[in-house]
């Protein structure tokens, strides 16, 4: 009989991947992760090659890990620190030169280049990089390039030309005055980003001017920028500016705009204009508009949806009167005094502050509310209009979820417990959960806490930072009504 050993059939082990066209082994990259797509050009010659021709063209130093930790090591070093950054500076030049040659026979163009590099001299590799993708119509530019010395990127002009970019992200770059008003010329740019750029409040002016088709526009930390003025772009949607401590005042008129978030410190009421017939979502965050100016622009926003107060530390008495709101949060207003609603559509309120009155003509009917109420003094005083408050909210909100730093919020004394009744007596699942972990605090007197607010409880849910959490149910025994005959 045959050696059953010698009937299996032999596997094979060459590497079959590596034999597929070039096309189908960068399909297979363009599913990959950045670094693991970088990291295909140590398997081989073939893989390399397919690397450097691939349309996006990624220089970014983190996903080198061995040539970054090779001019960590030699900080200390100078001729170690200039050899190991020649090297990573000699591969790309020569990625870019086989790029470009495929390039230069038809057969290849450029979807996107990510360049981010803080290592370099001067802007010689990186204009190299940038006039190549622009010539050969690049639709996505991402240059984050800080040089030696912390001197920031002048951006090319050509940058502002370009009729094929849809996506520009600039982190680290200086943008120049430009000739003209009509010099900035990108039919094509659909998404902007700035961060940590510098720029003067015309330029920005006549940057944005450019793009016709401009529908997301985000500012982060930038330099020289003082007022913030976005006119008559009808596809602009979605709207973020953080950071400038320069910026003096925001003017917005969009007619079509979704969404603006203004994250920065802005002096008292400088946002002078919001207006967006179409605006869905606005979020404030550290800025410093007052009562009359919130409620002068909700009012006007007549589709509002959505509406975060983050750290706005000039509120005392927030009043909101829109019949188009459904979702609400206010966070760590420290100078709040009390909250006024006029909001029949609302389902989601998440609220994070001390404990204040809050008031509606009617009664609201939210789907589900997050309350967590702080102090930094527990005293009766403050117990009672916790309770009032959660109860509130209890006969407002078919759900109703307890948040605390610790978990003392909870533990009401027990000579309030006599005068007071529980405010959540109809609750049937109570979630509350601890933010703060590894904060001491006393699990069975929170246990007990919540069991007095809500006696009629079957589940109780407890979540302890992210790390842990625990329900359990309660067990109610009936008395047994005995017949006799």
């Amino acid at each position: 009989m045959a050696d059953v050993r010698s009937m299996k059939p032999k596997i094979d082990n060459a590497d079959r991947i590596s034999a597929l066209p070039e096309p189908l082994l960068q399909h297979i990259m363009s599913f990959l992760p950045s670094k693991d797509a970088v990291r295909t050009r140590l398997l081989s010659k073939i893989w390399e090659k397919a690397w450097c021709t691939f349309p996006v063209l990624n220089f970014d130093e983190d996903l080198f890990e061995r040539e970054l930790l090779e001019m960590r090591a030699a900080r200390g070093d100078v001729q170690k620190f200039n050899q190991a950054r020649g090297k990573l500076l000699n591969y790309w030049k020569q990625a870019l030169e086989a790029h470009r040659h495929h390039c230069s026979t038809g057969k290849l163009s450029v979807e996107k280049l990510r360049f981010k590099a803080s290592f370099l001299d001067d802007s010689e590799l990186a204009d190299r990089c940038v006039c190549y993708a622009i010539e050969s119509t690049v639709k996505e530019l991402e240059l984050h390039t800080i040089l030696r010395g912390d001197r920031l990127y002048h951006l090319p002009q050509m940058v502002v030309c370009s009729e094929t970019v849809n996506v520009l992200d600039l982190f680290g770059c200086i943008l120049l005055e430009f000739p003209g008003r009509n010099s900035v010329k990108l039919p094509s740019l659909r998404k902007l980003r700035l961060a940590q750029v510098r720029a003067s409040d015309q330029v920005i002016e006549n940057l944005v001017a450019g793009c016709p088709l401009i529908e997301d526009l985000i500012f982060e930390f930038c330099e020289g920028l003082k007022s913030i003025k976005l006119f008559g772009r009808s596809k602009l949607r979605d709207i973020k500016i953080k950071g400038g401590r320069e910026a003096e005042e925001v003017n917005i008129n969009a007619l079509n705009g979704h969404s603006i978030t203004v994250v920065s410190p802005l002096p008292s009421g400088k946002i002078n204009e919001v207006s967006c017939k179409n605006l869905k979502s606005l979020f404030l965050c550290i800025t410093s508009v007052v009562d009359e100016t919130l409620s002068y622009h909700i009012t006007r926003l007549v589709v509002l949806e959505c509406l975060g107060l983050i750290v706005c530390f000039e509120l005392q008495n927030i009043k909101i009167s829109s019949p188009s709101l459904k979702r609400l949060e206010i966070f760590k207003c420290t100078k709040l005094a009390a909250v006024e609603i006029e909001t029949p559509n609302l389902s989601k309120c998440k609220y994070n502050g001390g404990v204040v009155p809050f008031s509606s003509s009617t009664a609201l009917k939210l789907l589900e509310t997050d309350l967590n109420l702080y102090t930094i003094n527990f005293d009766p005083q403050w117990y009672v209009k916790f309770i009032e408050l959660i109860a509130k909210f209890h006969q407002w909100s078919k759900v109703l979820n307890l948040l605390s730093e610790c978990g003392e919020s909870v533990i009401v004394p027990k000579e309030l417990r006599q005068i007071l009744p529980p405010p959540l007596s109809g609750v049937k699942h109570l979630n509350f959960s601890i933010s703060i972990p590894f904060k001491k605090f006393a699990i069975a007197q929170v246990v007990d806490g919540l069991l007095w607010m809500s006696p009629h409880v079957d589940t109780v849910t407890i979540e302890y930072g992210r790390a842990f959490r625990f329900c359990f149910q309660i067990l109610y025994k009936k008395d047994e009504v005995v017949s006799g005959g």
